[in-house]
């Protein structure tokens, strides 16, 4: 079956290595024309590593110390870059070496002459790739062997950090899919006797691959034996139903019925390419994204912002939509990920982290454990920790590309282990927070929404009454928008409160906003979510004690508009301390910074300031 010595017949001599070459298929190794190379220590290794796996890509110094330490130093940066200074000495001392060239905040590695392991064994496979489809079957089955013994062990084997070993596992899963596909072809071939014994233990060993049982089933079946391949069978069956709770899937299933019946199942299978006939489920491309928003308005310089996104995504790992409680965060980020979904044809996932939910929100851990679900990661796979979940998370989505929507979040730690460490996917974001860190330190793009421009609210209305309503009022219209402070959430409220009574006026719904308590009225009867006080609550309850008495302070301001100064007269408080309150309700979105020092809040948010007040001077 598979040659033992196979490995080190291509590393040193087996095939004619003209100068050097690296293997990370098992423990990590160099060598040139006079034998192996003395790399240096596990971090040494690890950085070389990284490197190697990116060769001839550029990769930041922030991935080379996730790949080196799991709980970095403070030194982290520079110890990495003196490694990487160390490796550049060591490369010039051979015969046309790598080299590794400066590139921005990065790396690149480039190989020259030197040869992969790694390398050699995806060229191998689509060597066979090629055989396969001109029907060639022994030898693209020899190709595969070829591909399958440069393997000398687990993969990275030695090098210990979380990123690196989700990568190993990453290469692990290709390898068995390897596997699985060249026993296929050897059955295919004619060769099921001698594949029993190797086929016995591999599922043994990965009891949970069920292209593996089905493998063993066909081998057994053709072999005479039709008892045991239906005995292998209910082994399998019984391990899904006591360890994970499931029943096989249906290609094993639908293999066990054909055996049940005693049909011909001796011919061989029309191409490796089928392997997915019994053992390869195919692939389910994640299309996540909640339905899009009945009469999306308005947004032209957000959209054209988030457009600019597509031109980047391999240096803009994320872009962050903020602004205050109802302003159409998500509606903007589920808008333009509908209309930007072709661009990311490996799938589109939306996770609600509910950042600022009635309930307790999402963990940065549980959030990974959904997106690697949706990524297809089987359960024995998922790892429990948030260290070894990250690098899996990020090395799954690797050379695809994907647009991940993670809404409501509330802090950058809640968000950080989301983001995608390769070029091609796109993280977006939306909070009622800034996120500063987010974007600060790992360089996400903010775009930041204000409610609607007046005329833009009035065509909102408009398409949600329809255009003769609005035509009939049209001053009326144009009220009702300023007393709903053009805020979106206010405006579907009322809007949808027209639209159940459709004979009642708008100008009569203004004269009772202008009457009635404005805020209270702007609520949905049946659901708590859709209501503009209590999403405001959630807004006001997340900021400290101090920021939430000066928010209350500032509803008795006769003007929408006010500065730091004036605040800081009013309250006789230190205008530094002051300043930096009013920074916090801004940061909440509870208030907007128009100019250094000068901020102003919308309609419905001095009014909800005043009910503070009133209901924190009634309490007391």
């Amino acid at each position: 079956m598979i040659d033992s010595d196979g490995p080190q017949a291509f590393l040193y001599g087996g095939r004619n290595v003209t100068h050097g070459g690296f293997a990370l298929l098992g423990s990590l190794e160099a060598w040139d024309r006079a034998g192996g190379l003395a790399i240096g220590g596990t971090r040494t290794r690890c950085i070389l590593a990284a490197l190697l796996l990116e060769s001839d890509r550029v990769v930041s110094v922030s991935r080379l110390v996730e790949a080196t330490w799991d709980d970095p130093p403070g030194s982290a940066r520079v110890q990495a870059q003196n490694r990487v200074g160390s490796l550049r000495r060591l490369f010039r001392t051979v015969t046309a070496g790598p080299q590794i060239q400066t590139a921005g905040t990065g790396y690149l590695l480039s190989l020259g002459e030197w040869e992969l392991d790694l390398h050699r064994y995806h060229q191998e496979i689509a060597h066979a790739d090629a055989l396969e489809r001109e029907g060639r079957m022994a030898e693209a089955s020899d190709a595969l062997r070829t591909a399958l013994n440069l393997w000398r062990g687990a993969a990275l084997d030695g090098l210990p950090t979380s990123a690196l070993q989700a990568t190993a596992m990453q290469l692990e899963e290709h390898r068995l899919g390897t596997l699985e596909r060249h026993l296929h072809l050897d059955l295919g071939l004619g060769r099921h006797r001698e594949l029993i014994p190797d086929l016995t233990t591999l599922v043994g060993a990965h009891p949970y691959r069920e292209g593996l049982h089905a493998l063993l089933m066909l081998t057994l079946y053709r072999s005479g034996r039709q008892t045991e391949a239906l005995q292998a069978y209910h082994r399998v069956r019984k391990l899904l139903n006591e360890q994970i709770g499931i029943e096989p899937g249906e290609r094993l299933r639908t293999l066990h019925e054909s055996l049940v019946r005693g049909e011909d199942a001796s011919v061989p299978p029309p191409g490796a390419r089928d392997l997915e006939q019994v053992t390869v489920q195919a692939a389910v491309v994640p299309c996540e994204l909640p339905p899009d928003i009945t009469g999306f308005t308005g947004r032209a310089h957000a959209l054209s912002q988030l457009d600019r996104l597509l031109e980047a995504t391999g240096s803009q790992p994320a872009a962050i939509i903020t602004g205050t409680a109802g302003v159409g965060k998500t509606a903007l980020a589920v808008h333009w990920a509908r209309r930007a979904a072709s661009h990311f044809p490996d799938g589109q996932i939306h996770v609600d982290l509910r950042g600022h939910a009635a309930g307790p929100s999402l963990s940065a851990s549980e959030a990974l454990g959904m997106l690697l679900r949706s990524l297809g990661v089987p359960p024995d796979r998922m790892p429990a920790d948030l260290h070894a979940a990250a690098p899996l998370y990020r090395s799954t989505l690797a050379g695809k590309r994907i647009l991940v929507v993670i809404d409501n979040v509330r802090s950058s730690e809640q968000v950080r282990p989301l983001l995608p460490g390769s070029p091609g996917c796109l993280l977006l974001v939306t909070s009622r927070n800034r996120l500063t860190g987010l974007a600060a330190r790992d360089g996400a793009s903010n775009i930041c929404l204000d409610v609607l421009a007046p005329t833009e609210a009035v065509t909102l209305i408009e398409t949600l009454l329809g255009e003769d309503r609005v035509r009939a009022e049209f001053d009326a219209t144009v009220e009702l928008a300023a007393l709903c402070a053009h805020l979106p959430l206010a405006l579907r409220i009322v809007t949808a409160q027209l639209n159940q009574r459709p004979g009642r006026r708008i100008a009569d719904l203004v004269t009772e906003l202008r009457a009635e308590n404005r805020l209270a009225f702007l609520a949905a009867d049946d659901d708590d979510e859709t209501a503009v006080p209590i999403a405001l609550d959630r807004s006001y309850n997340a900021v400290a004690p101090a920021a939430q008495r000066l928010f209350r302070l500032l509803g008795a301001l006769a003007s929408d508009d006010f500065s730091a100064n004036s605040i800081a007269s009013l309250t006789n408080d230190d205008p530094a301390n002051v300043l930096l309150l009013l920074d916090r309700l801004a940061s909440a979105h509870l208030i907007e910074e128009r100019s250094p020092g000068r901020f102003s809040f919308h309609g419905l948010l001095r009014l909800y300031a005043r009910d503070r007040a009133a209901a924190w001077h009634g309490g007391a």
